[in-house]
């Protein structure tokens, strides 16, 4: 008698190959998703933090470091440091705190005299957020005017 193997583990073998070969696939897939949504997501939150430092600094680059009157018309605190001044704003909608720090000194030349300031974004954590405030700004910017002398 003449037996012949059947074949049916094998081709059960390779499908269950297959099958997983697909799973890992579709893993890396998923991770390459998740990966490019957290980088569109800090990507609009950086381009929303740089709109808002924007905002602050030319408010109070119009007011030429008018801290007060800058911060009445952007709705912002005016709170005194060390060295300086500082106004804060909170944009609650967008989860965000834009702070303008200014030293006490200003750069003084032959006949203008400039102020210089930091802008800094912060996010606001919550509750449900891993994001500590200590894990410093998401966007920074430098910016100066002119506070008295000749202008061209």
């Amino acid at each position: 008698m003449n037996y012949q193997r059947s074949k049916a583990p094998l081709s059960l073998m390779e499908q269950l190959i297959m099958v997983l070969v697909f799973a890992f696939a579709a893993a890396v897939c998923l991770q390459a998703f998740v990966y490019s949504d957290n980088l569109s997501k800090s990507g609009t939150a950086r381009e929303m933090a740089a709109t808002r430092a924007t905002e602050v600094a030319e408010v109070c680059k119009a007011y030429r470091g008018d801290f007060e009157q800058a911060a009445a018309k952007i709705d912002g605190t005016v709170v005194p440091t060390d060295g300086g001044n500082s106004i804060e704003k909170t944009y609650t909608e967008d989860g965000l705190r834009v702070v303008l720090d200014t030293p006490a000194t200003e750069t003084i030349t032959a006949d203008t005299a400039f102020q210089k300031a930091k802008v800094s974004v912060w996010e606001i954590p919550d509750e449900n957020s891993q994001k500590k405030q200590d894990d410093g700004p998401i966007y920074t910017l430098t910016v100066a005017w002119q506070t008295a002398g000749q202008s061209k």
